[in-house]
């Protein structure tokens, strides 16, 4: 008995099916993951993969992976936008910071040239010589520039908000492909259409959206009305001569059909009396 258990058991481990959807239990039963099915044998496992009920499982799965693959590619994509975007909003940052830096010093610098008179090597420079002139006309040109408007400081544009990018995004990569999808589908279905229907006679009057009336009758002539009285009444008269016709034949017929069967009556009383006289000589 355990030489027979031991059989089964190798026999069993022989026929092991090796498959992507075949995984067996702890008590070496084999199952199928896709239909979280069990299968009592392993010869009955390409039944099941020919099952109607395994194909549907099969195609549900890949169909679920390949959306689940699609969707980490959009949300890597998205990433990948946010990620330049913020990359690109930073450096903005850090140059609008350098900006004005570099115009705090240019400011700072303007100071100090006002508050400490000219530079040493000023006049070393024949360029830089300053002109001829008098007192007033520096008094004037400073006033004049002090009565001068100073120019507001244009406003720096306001960044946009990480939600309003993410958004934007959204709509081009979800809502945008999917609009153009549905429009190319009913263009598609509208351009295959075929129109069935039955020929008819297009006529002004159908055109018209009304029934063509009968035409009239033209009036007729007494001469052409006694001709038409005359015609139906000789039809009539030879409608009835075919129907006496008709009659005597069928009465003719009856008739031989009479005699006939008298003729056959009389040859066989005939041949009765003819019978019986025979009998009568014979005895």
């Amino acid at each position: 008995m355990a030489d027979a258990r031991a059989l089964l058991k190798a026999k069993r481990a022989e026929t092991r099916i090796s498959h992507p959807y075949a995984s067996y239990t702890s008590s070496n039963q084999l199952r199928c993951t896709i239909c979280s099915t069990s299968v009592k044998h392993a010869s009955a496992w390409e039944g099941h993969l020919g099952s109607k009920a395994h194909r549907t499982n099969v195609m549900k799965a890949k169909e679920a992976e390949r959306r689940k693959v699609q969707e980490e590619e959009e949300a890597r994509r998205m990433q990948e936008k946010l990620g330049d975007k913020r990359r690109a909003g930073s450096e903005e940052d850090e140059e609008g910071r350098g900006k004005r830096m570099r115009t705090d010093d240019e400011d700072e610098g303007e100071a100090n040239g006002e508050g400490g008179g000219f530079p040493a090597d000023f006049f070393s420079d024949p360029t830089r010589v300053v002109p001829e002139g008098g007192e007033d006309e520096d008094e004037d040109t400073e006033m004049a520039d002090a009565s001068a408007p100073v120019p507001a400081p244009a406003a720096a544009p306001q960044p946009q908000s990480v939600l309003d990018d993410e958004w934007a995004a959204f709509q081009q990569t979800v809502l945008q492909p999917a609009q153009s999808s549905e429009n190319n589908t009913q263009q598609d279905t509208f351009a295959r259409a075929t129109v069935f229907a039955e020929p008819q006679l297009v006529t002004d009057s159908t055109q018209s959206g009304f029934p063509a009336e009968p035409e009239p009758e033209p009036e007729l002539t007494e001469e052409q009305q006694a001709n038409k009285e005359r015609q139906r009444k000789e039809v009539e008269d030879r409608e009835l001569i075919m129907d006496r016709l008709l009659e005597e034949e069928r009465a003719q017929e009856e008739a031989d059909e009479r005699v006939s069967a008298l003729k056959g009556r009389l040859e066989m009383l005939k041949r009765q009396r003819a019978a019986a006289k025979a009998k009568k000589t014979g005895k």
